[in-house]
C-alpha cells in the first residue's frame, strides 16, 4: 500500500470540489518523475499550492481520492474521454495548464492519467507538522506518506475525521464520508505489504482466490486487501473483519497451518499497536472442518477462526 501526497494546483481541485466531482482524472506529463509504487486502491492526497503557511511555507493537504486505474493517453484522447473531469472547464484552459507545468512549456505527446474515485475534501487544510512530520517545501512532485511510518496515513485520516469533510462537496453525496474506515483499510493494506511472503505456490493462490471469491460473491461488504488475491475484508457496523483463508484439503497442510498461525500473530501485533485494536478483528478461515487437534491449538492460542464451506461450483 502506498499513500502519496502530490503537489497540486489548488484551483484545479477547487474546480472539482465546486462541481461535486466524485471521480476525476488526475493527470501529469509522462516525462515527469515516475511513481514507482502506486497501485489500484492506494490513496492520493492533494498537497495544494496556495495553502502555504508559516515561515517554511508549508503546504496543506486539502483532500484525497482512491486510485481506480491508470494509463497513458494523448492530450486529445484525455479530453475526449474525461472532458471537464480533467479539472478545467474547456479544452483550451486544460492545454494552457499542462503547458505551464512542463519544462519546455510544450504540450507533451502523452500524459499519465490517474483515475481517482471516492473523492473527499476537508473543511480546512491539514498540515503534516500538526502530527509531528516535517516536509520539505522543495518537494516538486510527490512524497510517499507511509514509507517510514505505516501509521502516518491513519493519523492524517483521524485528524480529517476531527476536522470533517467539506460541507459543499457533501451535498453531492448521499452519505457522510467515513474517514475512519479508510484509515483502517489503509492500515490493513500497509501491514499486508510489510509482512507478505511467498509461502504459497501459484496453484495454492489460485485455490485460495477461488475460495475467497465464492464467499465474497454477491456481497458488497467484502473487498480484497490491496495487492492480495487471498486475504479480504468485511465491513461491519463494529468495524472491519480481516479474513485470512486457508485450504485444508491441500498438500503439506500442517506446514501451511503453522505459517498461518505466524501470519495471524504478525497481523495481530501490528494492529494492537494502532488505535484500531478494538475495531479491526482477525479471523482464520478454513474451507473444511478441522480435526479436534487443530481446533484445540487455535483455542489455546486464542485465535479466532471459522470453518466455512462453499459449493465447488
Amino acid at each position: 500500500m502506498a499513500s502519496i501526497a502530490y503537489i497540486t494546483d489548488k484551483k484545479m481541485i477547487e474546480y472539482h470540489r465546486l462541481n461535486g466531482n466524485h471521480s476525476i482524472n488526475f493527470w501529469k506529463p509522462s516525462n515527469t518523475k515516475k511513481i514507482s509504487d502506486f497501485h489500484n486502491g492506494d490513496l492520493l492526497f492533494f498537497l495544494a499550492k496556495g495553502t502555504e503557511k508559516g515561515k517554511n511555507k508549508e503546504k496543506g493537504l486539502i483532500g484525497y481520492g482512491r486510485l481506480q486505474k491508470s494509463y497513458t493517453l494523448t492530450f486529445s484522447q484525455m479530453w475526449n474521454r474525461y472532458d471537464t473531469k480533467n479539472g478545467y472547464p474547456d479544452k483550451d484552459s486544460l492545454e494552457e495548464a499542462i503547458r505551464k507545468v512542463t519544462k519546455n512549456h510544450k504540450l507533451p505527446d502523452y500524459l499519465n492519467c490517474l483515475i481517482l474515485e471516492n473523492l473527499v475534501f476537508f473543511q480546512a487544510p491539514i498540515y503534516l507538522s500538526e502530527i509531528g512530520v516535517a516536509i520539505s517545501n522543495k518537494v516538486e512532485s510527490y512524497i510517499y506518506l507511509d514509507k517510514d511510518d505505516m501509521f502516518l496515513t491513519s493519523k492524517i485520516l483521524k485528524l480529517a475525521n476531527e476536522i470533517g469533510s467539506d460541507m459543499w462537496s457533501s451535498l453531492f453525496h448521499e452519505q457522510t464520508h467515513d474517514f475512519m474506515i479508510d484509515a483502517q483499510i489503509n492500515l490493513v493494506n500497509n501491514i499486508h505489504d510489510k509482512i507478505a511472503c511467498d509461502m504459497y505456490s501459484t496453484h495454492d493462490v489460485r485455490m485460495l482466490y477461488k475460495y475467497a471469491i465464492a464467499i465474497m460473491k454477491n456481497h458488497n461488504q467484502y473487498q480484497f486487501v490491496s495487492n492480495s488475491k487471498t486475504e479480504f475484508i468485511e465491513y461491519t457496523k463494529a468495524g472491519l473483519i480481516l479474513y485470512l483463508p486457508c485450504i485444508v484439503n491441500t498438500l503439506e497442510f500442517t506446514k501451511k497451518f503453522q505459517y498461518m498461525l505466524g501470519h495471524y500473530m504478525f497481523y495481530s501485533t501490528y494492529i494492537e499497536k494502532s488505535e484500531f485494536n478494538t475495531t479491526i478483528q482477525l479471523c482464520l478461515l478454513f474451507n473444511q472442518k478441522l480435526s479436534d487437534e487443530y481446533r484445540e491449538i487455535l483455542c489455546q492460542l486464542h485465535i479466532n477462526y471459522e470453518e466455512r464451506l462453499v459449493d465447488d461450483d
